[in-house]
């Protein structure tokens, strides 16, 4: 049909007309000089063309002012398909090719048969249909339904397969019912000889057509009119298509045997599409499935790869905890840390353990100085003795004299009975005192004259009272610019610091951070069943943090974590402070090398957020001590007085929630 007749089949009110052309260009417009000539105001003399190029066809505009609609979008150029419609101005167009070989052009006109131009419209619906339509099974079910309309057939059958290997796919009647027991109602004898010679067979009364009349399933079925068509499948016979009506003859003509072979020319095409898309739909879901597997294994092999490396970091952690045990003389196991500056305070305490020297603990609130005490108590000679520990400053000044000294009946008023003094009880043991530099100066020179006598003498009492203590005291202050001060006996600061020893904050022994958030989740598995585990990223974020609260405040956070989470830490399950990595006292601050503007701040906010976030930390460092935070900060009370009235903070340097005081860069 590359160089043949197409047709144009134009509908207008009602009324449908069919053209054929055999040129390579037929312009459609106003102009009577058109190939297709169409009476409408609306259509442009010249309004598009039909372009053939090499079997295809193109739909192009030819500068209308409103071009023609395809698929009902304007064109400009578009491949226009068989059966396809497009319309200009008030005229539907659709483009079609003669229904057989052997029928002429002037045969599908209107006026040569009544049927033509409906046939002709009808078989180009059923032909789009047919090629839209790639679900095999519906697919067949509209070849037989198209079949039994296009001749008005009373049934009509779908045989597909090999001569003797055939089986009816489809079975229908006029009504679009399924006819039961399809292999009893077809004479298989025709069905059989149009599979194996491929010529088409068409009987107007099998009862009496010397063919069939003595056929049995003639007879029996009571057949008049039939017509078989071959299906042709890549140039080979596939099946048939048979149609019959056993009430009238003459049903079917040489008309209905044109039209049933342009179907199965078109259903054989279709049948074939439909059969590949049905193997790539089948294709499609066995790779799905094996993608699916595919990332199953993947997920368990990941499980495996994260319990695998899971058990190799605790077995070197096992390892680097028995390399530091053998390195080290005594075992430190309560006191999480491998890092450099850890096995310099083992070292340390190493040679401290087995002298009777005050041993002094220094560093940040939360290092975990009292577990240094223990961990000195428990390897020395005095572990079977009393490990007795005190908080010098929770205490008021008169109250932590008595706890320390002890005071005999009727020394001041609700003194009822005699009590020990803490010296008195850590006797052969050890006494240790935290934050040792609150402790007033009073109380500081009777401690000086205990260690140097070797003796306390309890409030109220005459008489003195042996005792034989190893002292180890504890602080986050600096000693030596308070003894500049005068706020700490300077001959109290050398009596206790003759075995000094300095606990690292956390920001400096990162390398320890994974270790001790282990040994915290294990602690809460021993508290409450089931078992918790920190992900990639939250540790990555825990790690990166600056933790101004040291090994308390990590503690904390992961106990906190830890009820928040279903079994996993998340990066969403930390505070805020530590996913937006606030950075801690000494952390570096990461090169920027835009400006404050660009930022979307100034250069005065940022000083204003700097200096609030330092007075936060400082009285947190200081637990609310205003003197104490000025140290930290380096100014004076009065000058921290000044900047807490500036940003309207309260005594322990949270917001009040007043408006600031009006700026002043003299504070």
């Amino acid at each position: 049909m590359t160089n043949g007749p197409f047709l144009l089949v134009v509908a207008h009110d009602g009324t449908t007309e069919t053209h054929a052309f055999h040129q390579a260009v037929v312009t459609i417009g106003r102009s009577r000089d058109c190939d297709l000539f169409l009476a409408d105001r609306l259509i442009s003399r010249i309004h598009c063309r039909i372009e053939r190029q090499e079997g295809a066809f193109v739909l192009a505009d030819a500068g209308a002012q409103n071009p023609a609609k395809l698929r009902g979008r304007p064109v400009m150029r578009a491949e226009l398909k068989v059966g396809e419609t497009f319309q200009v101005g008030n005229f539907e167009i659709t483009l079609g090719l003669p229904a057989s070989e052997s029928a002429s052009v002037e045969d599908t006109r209107p006026g040569d048969h009544p049927r033509g131009s409906q046939d002709l419209v009808t078989f180009l619906q059923i032909a789009r249909a047919l090629n839209e339509e790639l679900d095999l099974t519906r697919l067949l079910t509209q070849i037989v339904d198209a079949a039994i309309h296009l001749c008005s057939a009373e049934r009509g059958f779908l045989i597909l397969g090999r001569t003797g290997e055939h089986s009816v796919e489809v079975a229908r009647n006029f009504a679009q019912e399924e006819v039961l027991s399809p292999e009893f109602k077809i004479s298989r004898t025709i069905a059989n000889r149009v599979m194996s010679t491929g010529v088409p067979e068409l009987t107007t009364n099998a009862q009496e057509d010397d063919r069939f009349r003595d056929l049995q399933s003639v007879t029996d079925l009571r057949l008049r009119s039939v017509l078989c068509i071959p299906i042709r499948v890549r140039n080979e016979i596939a099946g048939v298509l048979y149609v019959d009506n056993r009430l009238q003859q003459t049903v079917f003509q040489e008309r209905e045997k044109a039209l049933l072979l342009s179907l199965a020319d078109h259903a054989g095409t279709a049948i074939v599409n439909a059969r590949n898309v049905e193997q790539l739909r089948g294709k499609q879901v066995e790779l799905q499935s094996a993608l699916d597997r595919v990332d199953q294994l993947n997920a368990a092999l990941k499980g495996q790869l994260q319990e695998k490396t899971s058990e190799l970091t605790q077995i070197r952690e096992e390892l680097s905890t028995q390399s530091l045990s053998t390195r080290s003389k005594y075992d430190y196991k309560q006191i999480v840390g491998t890092g450099r500056a850890m096995r310099g305070v083992f070292a340390l305490l190493d040679k401290y353990i087995e002298a009777e020297d005050p041993v002094l603990v220094t560093g940040d609130s939360g290092t975990g100085k009292e577990l240094v005490a223990r961990a000195i108590h428990a390897h020395s000679r005095r572990k079977d003795q009393a490990f007795v520990s005190e908080n010098c400053a929770a205490l008021p000044e008169a109250l932590l004299e008595s706890e320390l000294f002890g005071y005999v009946r009727g020394a001041f008023t609700g003194a009822n009975a005699n009590k020990k003094g803490l010296l008195e009880s850590a006797s052969g043991g050890v006494l240790f005192l935290d934050e040792i530099g609150e402790m007033p100066l009073d109380l500081q020179k009777k401690l000086l004259r205990t260690l140097q006598e070797g003796e306390v003498r309890p409030l109220g009492s005459r008489e003195t009272i042996k005792v034989d203590v190893r002292l180890i005291c504890a602080t986050n202050r600096n000693l030596e610019q308070m003894v500049r001060e005068g706020s700490f006996r300077e001959d109290l600061y050398y009596r206790l610091a003759v075995l000094p020893v300095h606990l690292p904050p956390l920001r400096d022994r990162k390398e320890d951070i994974p270790l001790l958030v282990k040994r915290f989740l294990g602690d809460l598995q021993k508290e409450a069943s089931g078992r918790v585990r920190i992900s990639p990223d939250a540790m990555e974020r825990i790690v990166a943090y600056g933790w101004p609260g040291n090994v308390r405040e990590l503690q904390n956070e992961i106990r906190r974590s830890a009820i928040l989470c279903d079994g996993v830490i998340l990066e969403t399950h930390l505070s805020a402070h530590v996913r937006e990595g606030r950075r801690g006292p000494g952390a570096a601050v990461a090169d920027d090398d835009t400006v404050p503007s660009e930022r979307g701040t100034t250069l005065p906010d940022m000083v204003r957020e700097l200096e609030i976030r330092e007075i936060q930390k400082a009285f947190d460092r200081a637990q609310a001590n205003k003197s104490r935070a000025a140290d930290l900060l380096g100014l004076s009370r009065f000058a921290l007085q000044r900047k807490l009235e500036k940003y309207a903070l309260d005594q322990n340097g949270r917001p009040t929630g007043l408006p600031p005081a009006a700026n002043d860069d003299t504070a």
